[in-house]
């Protein structure tokens, strides 16, 4: 039997959709895999494993680990919700490097995931 630690960081888990506009172009749109916070396992990485993320350029890297949602894979992206210290619309923005079934179950998620930066 799989148990989680704490269960206690909400989270959005987005799926990008790209259509064309008017012009051709492309525009990404984001929408909710789910239209309600997820409650997950957040453990931030650190001491070795913070160099080994560093030489993939990860910043702020951690492990999620959730109940298991279909759907989810390296496209989609995560929104960490309830960071006291950042304003609603600015919530840290991460993306997702890998995700694991854990055991092939489909009972849990476990995502590695990366702060995205701009630039």
């Amino acid at each position: 039997m799989l148990k989680f630690k704490t269960m206690a960081t909400a989270i959005r888990i987005q799926k990008k959709t790209t259509t064309m506009d008017q012009d051709g172009f492309p525009v990404d749109t984001w929408a909710d895999v789910i239209n309600e916070d997820i409650l997950c396992e957040w453990k931030n990485k650190f001491g070795g494993q913070v160099y080994s993320a560093a030489s993939v350029d990860a910043v702020e890297p951690a492990s999620i680990r959730l109940w298991y949602i279909p759907g989810i894979d390296e496209t989609c992206r995560v929104i960490r919700m309830d960071d006291s210290t950042i304003q609603k619309e600015l919530n840290p923005i991460f993306e997702i490097i890998n995700v694991d079934d854990v055991e092939k179950r489909h009972q849990q998620l476990e995502l590695e995931v990366k702060r995205y930066v701009e630039g």
